[in-house]
């Protein structure tokens, strides 16, 4: 994840640490399923005008994914 936001420009971190665990436990490490996280956390905390992405968005983001499908 660093790395990539990193290759996007980014120098600081969005996700903390435990954002980034919430993460890897919702996706049970699917890449694929990290990746739609991710994209839909980013949404959510821009939406609400967030310059972090923390546990909770990420768990909202799980959620809105899980009742999606």
């Amino acid at each position: 994840m660093r790395y990539r936001l990193g290759r996007a420009g980014t120098d600081r971190a969005i996700f903390p640490d435990d954002a980034l665990a919430a993460l890897h436990e919702l996706s049970q490490g699917a890449l694929r399923e990290i990746d739609r996280l991710v994209t839909a956390a980013l949404r959510d905390a821009a939406r609400r005008k967030k310059k972090l992405v923390d546990r909770d968005v990420v768990i909202r983001a799980g959620e809105s994914l899980m009742n999606y499908e």
